[in-house]
């Protein structure tokens, strides 16, 4: 029966977009493994650490 519920759930992974200027704000209030995707200049980010009383340590993977 456990593996029934598993296959009904939805695995989908939510990323964030806005321009590259926001990521800042991303950096501010993201989680560890989360992702923002810059629509202007196409690049992704990935949060590698939480943000907490400092922000979260991002890095970033330019698509073209």
């Amino acid at each position: 029966m456990a593996l029934n519920k598993l296959h009904k759930k939805d695995f989908s992974i939510a990323v964030k977009t806005g321009t590259d200027a926001n990521s800042t704000k991303f950096a501010k209030e993201a989680v560890k493994g989360e992702l923002y995707f810059a629509t202007d200049t196409f690049k992704l980010y990935i949060a590698t650490t939480t943000a907490g009383t400092l922000d979260a340590v991002i890095k970033s993977v330019t698509l073209s």
